[in-house]
Parts: C-alpha cells; structure tokens; sequence
C-alpha cells in the first residue's frame, strides 16, 4: 500500500498487469479522464469483459469510499492500528480530535 501513490510506480514492484489496473485506478479516483493510453494498457492485460469488472469494481469501491466521508463512518482501533504509519492516505481525525 505504500506505494501506490507514487507516480511512477516503482519499477519492478507490480506486475504490468497490476500497474495497468493501479494506473486505472488511481486516475478514475481523482476524477481524471481516462485516456486512451491507460485504457489501451488495461486492455492489452485483460479481456473486455475483465475490463468492465475492473471498472464496476473501482467503481463500487468509489462509492462506499464517498459514503463513508460523507457520514464520517468511524473507523475501528483494530483497522486504526493496521493502517497507522503503513496507509499513504492520512486518516480523517477520530471524532471529537482537535484538527491537526
């Protein structure tokens, strides 16, 4: 998880595949347009069909991600302590936390 943010990808890390889906992924989440250089690598790894489950997927996930914020889902201390110092994403502050 720690580096999929970087950009690029670190060379050697993921397979082609995975950075094909990575790169998708990451560029759908930021609302970035979907250029045909992405969606041709993500083809040329996977089926039309695996394809659209990659999108349904990304997708599905989007919207559980935008649901949680959106009603400030708190998030367990066991998931907390998994995800502290190893999630590139800063966590939202538990309820009630001074902002930092």
């Amino acid at each position: 998880m720690s580096h999929l943010l970087d950009d690029p990808l670190p060379e050697g890390m993921f397979t082609p595949a995975e950075e094909a889906i990575i790169v998708y992924a990451r560029t759908s989440t930021w609302f970035q347009p979907i250029t045909d250089e992405i969606w041709d690598d993500l083809r040329a790894h996977f089926t039309e069909k695996q394809c659209m489950e990659i999108s349904f997927t990304v997708g599905l996930d989007q919207l559980v991600s935008r649901f949680h914020a959106t009603v400030q889902t708190d998030v367990d201390s066991v998931t907390t302590d998994q995800l502290t110092g190893s999630c590139p994403v800063a966590l939202p502050p538990p309820p009630g936390a001074p902002p930092s």
